[in-house]
């Protein structure tokens, strides 16, 4: 089955780290024989077409063939999640905290390698993180940030210790550009 997926690196081109130039790194894709590769903001957001196993229906596999592509060609090593279109399209969507989050600079949804068990959920769920709202569901850990992202503390490094995950974030205004060039 052919999907259009978006795969999210954490922390490429941050800071002076990381650097993978986006105007080589869409030719590689291409050569790795993803389809019409597309590249959003210099962090690294990835568009591309790719085969996905009608037995796994999400996008993992193409998160470590990008993963394994960035190591290899550019020597960066960092996580990397991906979600469908269909997938992204449902978690805007669903937008579980959209009542109370009316500035999307200050709206991340964490992407998680996986689902995290029901104890480590409602252990964090259960903890005061005001004035941050948590909503957590599936693979994605939705935080409203009310104070900027800059004074975070549901950030994604708090969210992989307590959920035993690894995650990355993008907040609602780029994934809204994302699913955009969808």
């Amino acid at each position: 089955m052919t999907a259009r997926c978006v795969v999210l690196p954490r922390g490429i081109n941050v800071g002076g780290h990381n650097r993978v130039p986006m105007a080589e790194l869409r030719p590689k894709l291409a050569e790795a024989g993803y389809a019409d590769p597309v590249t959003i903001l210099q962090s690294g957001n990835i568009i591309v077409t790719a085969e996905i196993a009608p037995d796994q229906p999400n996008a993992d596999s193409v998160a470590a063939a990008v993963r394994q592509l960035l190591a290899d060609e550019f020597d960066v090593h960092v996580p990397c999640a991906a979600r469908t279109a269909a997938e992204i399209e449902a978690i805007l969507d669903r937008n579980p905290l959209g009542h109370i989050a009316d500035d999307g600079s200050r709206y991340l949804v964490n992407f998680l390698s996986e689902e995290p068990s029901p104890d480590a959920i409602r252990e964090l769920a259960d903890a005061d993180h005001s004035p941050e709202v948590l909503h957590i569901e599936g693979t994605e850990a939705y935080v409203w940030a009310p104070d900027g992202i800059k004074a975070l503390r549901l950030s994604y490094s708090h969210l992989e210790r307590h959920l035993d995950v690894t995650a990355t974030a993008r907040n609602w205004n780029t994934l809204e550009r994302i699913a955009a060039k969808l």
